[in-house]
């Protein structure tokens, strides 16, 4: 059932996106006297068509895309004044851009009705490490990022990427009813190590001399899965090296940010909505970051233990819980105390959405509604567009979906609700309009490039040449879709 939801969602949203875009060279093309023949939805046979005085609409079986039929497309058509190659290059060149610019416009529009209906998120500081540029800058748990430098940010990666730059911030903050500008100098941090060992016997010391007698960095250097011996400053441990997580030297100001709050979203199992979490086993629940560690300490096996290593030094320890589990929570003002099994309680708190968001929802009025909007789309597509050249050279092919994954995407935002649906229709949209633009047959971009060497040589290109091109890129994109599909059944057999 759930499936069928999630592909009657995904089709919806796909045809609102591709009824958008093609609207554009639709409505471009009638503006400038060039016949549409039809406007389609999808490829291959018809499901549905409806025959209008000027244009046929037609939905097609295959739901990959849309397209609009152009009278003078078809080489084999002549080029009368009503045709797309009977009317000058500019024209042509508008009728093409029309498309992308109208997807990407759709998406900022939608941010603006979200971010002027129900707001956003923004970065909220988890936790604050002791003695770290943020401390000494007077950063706070529970400070509201609102500007870096001036600028709006809207996501962790966005505040990280400028972080890393190593150059000294001025961070806007909201305290409350209070805003302070604050002035922080990221520092070089060492190099960390996120280890993970099975099979453990003996105890973990505060400092790690030597892996299988070599110094501990030059073993992490060429680490190997299995079997090791760790001597540690208060002894030795043992045990099979399954995972290890290496972050390099990196800028850094010492916090985290916040994801999830303590407080329950939804009624589920015995916890209703508004519920606040205070412990898990022996771990008190404060923060997103005592929440992961808890669901780390819940996923560990008997024998398992996870922890981080900062120059050769133990920064911290996640040691499995027994089996059963004690939750104390609050409800109404009681404290109550209730007891899990572990698998259980892992799957409640691995609910979508189950837990309220760490940062409140800011939701700015008039004017600055509208410009943090813009600042946000333009902060999405400048990602988008630094992003989507790599996949075609096999790179950032983890931050893609094909239509497999979108259907999974736009499943996964029903559960959450209509806010969130539109803002994956912004993302779409804006993805498409932005991907359109590329310069490769077949493409807008593509055709859009063959315009400009009109209008600048200002001669005729043969057109059966353009179309052989097109063709190619055509099949092209149907082979990187299919690629893509195949990818997201990996991803999603291997979860």
């Amino acid at each position: 059932m759930t499936l069928v939801v999630n592909i009657i969602a995904f089709l919806l949203v796909f045809m609102f996106i591709v009824v958008v875009h093609e609207f554009g060279h639709f409505l471009f093309a009638r503006l400038f006297g060039v016949k549409v023949h039809e406007f389609a939805i999808g490829f291959g046979p018809q499901i549905y068509r409806k025959k209008g005085k000027k244009t046929d609409f037609r939905i097609n079986i295959f739901p990959l895309g849309g397209y609009v039929r152009l009278k003078g497309e078809d080489p084999s058509e002549e080029e009368d004044p009503d045709s797309l190659y009977g009317v000058s290059a500019w024209k042509r060149f508008l009728i093409v851009l029309a498309g992308p610019v109208f997807s990407i416009l759709a998406g900022y529009l939608l941010f603006m009705l979200i971010i002027s209906s129900w707001g956003y998120t923004p970065i909220i500081v988890d936790k604050v490490i002791p003695n770290s540029p943020a401390q000494e800058a007077g950063l706070r748990p529970d400070d509201i990022v609102m500007k870096i430098n001036g600028k709006y940010v809207f996501d962790t990666l966005d505040m990280t990427g400028i972080i890393r730059q190593g150059k000294s911030i001025t961070v806007d903050v909201k305290r409350g009813d209070e805003r302070l500008t604050l002035t922080v100098q990221p520092k070089l941090t060492q190099k960390e190590y996120y280890i993970y060992l099975k099979d453990v016997k003996g105890e973990i010391g505060q400092e790690i001399e030597s892996i299988n007698n070599l110094p501990f960095e030059n073993y992490m250097e060429k680490y190997s899965k299995g079997y090791v011996t760790i001597k540690t400053d208060s002894g030795e441990l043992s045990g099979i090296l399954d995972n290890v997580s290496i972050l390099p030297e990196r800028y850094a100001i010492g916090i985290y940010y916040g994801q999830f709050s303590n407080v329950f979203a939804k009624d589920i199992d015995v916890f209703s909505k508004g519920d606040k979490l205070l412990s898990i086993g022996n771990m008190e629940i404060r923060s997103s970051n005592d929440l992961l560690d808890a669901v780390t300490a819940l996923s560990l096996k008997a024998d398992e233990l996870y922890f981080k290593v900062s120059g050769n030094r133990v920064e911290s320890v996640i040691r499995p819980m027994d089996t059963t589990v004690k939750v104390r929570y609050e409800t109404n003002g009681d404290l109550k105390e209730v007891e899990f099994e572990k698998d259980k309680l892992v799957q409640i708190l691995s609910t979508p959405g189950v837990l309220e968001e760490k940062a409140q929802k800011i939701k700015p009025r008039g004017f600055e509604a509208i410009s943090i909007a813009i600042a946000r789309s333009n902060r999405l597509a400048l990602y988008i567009w630094k992003t989507l050249p790599g996949i075609f050279i096999g790179r950032n092919l983890q931050d893609v979906s094909g239509p497999v994954g979108i259907v999974q995407i736009v499943g996964q935002a029903v559960q959450f609700g209509f806010e969130t649906v539109l803002i994956v229709v912004a993302v779409i949209t804006i993805n498409l309009g932005i991907f359109n633009l590329f310069p490769l047959p077949a493409l807008d971009g593509g055709r859009i490039i063959f315009a400009l060497i009109e209008m600048i040589t200002r001669k005729k290109i043969n057109r059966n040449v353009e179309n052989l091109i097109h063709t190619i890129g055509f099949f092209l994109l149907l082979g990187f879709v299919f690629f893509m599909t195949f990818i997201d059944i990996e991803r999603f057999l291997s979860r």
